[in-house]
């Protein structure tokens, strides 16, 4: 415990055996951020008012201390205990009738005292479980960070995969696309070429002489191979 007197294991700084940090490091700033906010100082009593009236409101305090210990409530349990503490060790002992001879105010005085080292104890278990509980937390985070990164790089795998097989798709069609337009124009291009040649042939070409263009007598050989012409008829005479 912070202000009051503890016996820890080891020497300040220093690790055990196991590698485990030194008491209170893990919890550190959980058991700060709840003195921050919760707890206040010592307060100064007044001496007109008579000392066993604190002693039965140290009473009250040690019983909420139980209860809350009872209820797993550790933050509010240090916060209660480390009041009780203070109170027995800081604030009882400046009232003037802390040290009486008075036999009923000794009984209070040891019972209180017995209290404050008993709560000392719980306080001081209570920082080992707050210790645990931090490293299972930091442990937990850690894990979960892992897990984290783990699955964003599964995602970011499953993402390019499907990216490439996208593009890859993509570019098998765009080659069969490709291929199929190349055939289709190059079957147009040789239809049209075979219907302007047709539409050539139906006029006379501008390079071809006229002589060309009348038809030659047929071979002699071949009329020779004919039959002989029928005589021509007599003429007719005129009236």
């Amino acid at each position: 415990m912070d202000d009051l007197p503890s016996a820890p294991g080891n020497a300040p700084g220093s690790f055990s055996n196991n590698n485990k940090p030194p008491l209170g490091e893990p919890s550190k700033a959980r058991r700060e951020s709840l003195k921050k906010h919760n707890e206040k100082a010592p307060i100064q009593l007044q001496n007109l008012c008579p000392i066993h009236k604190y002693y039965a409101a140290a009473d009250t305090v040690i019983a909420q201390f139980k209860q809350l210990l009872k209820e797993g409530d550790l933050d509010g349990a240090y916060i209660i205990g480390r009041r009780f503490a203070l109170f027995s060790t800081i604030s009882l002992p400046g009232h003037d009738y802390y040290a009486s001879p008075d036999p009923e105010l000794i009984k209070l005085r040891l019972k209180n005292q017995k209290d404050a080292q008993w709560v000392t104890t719980g306080v001081e278990r209570i920082v080992q479980v707050m210790d645990k509980q931090e490293i299972q937390k930091q442990a937990a985070e850690l894990e979960r960070i892992r897990k984290q990164k783990e699955q964003e790089e599964k995602e970011k795998m499953e993402w390019e995969q499907k990216m490439k097989q996208r593009l890859t798709a993509a570019a098998a069609a765009e080659s069969s696309s490709g291929s199929s337009m190349s055939v289709k124009r190059g079957g147009e291009e040789k239809d049209l070429i075979s219907k302007l040649a047709s539409l050539n042939n139906l006029f006379p070409r501008e390079d071809v002489d006229e002589e060309e263009l009348i038809p030659s007598a047929p071979p002699q050989h071949d009329i020779e191979q004919n039959e002989e012409m029928p005589p021509l008829p007599p003429p007719m005479a005129v009236p």
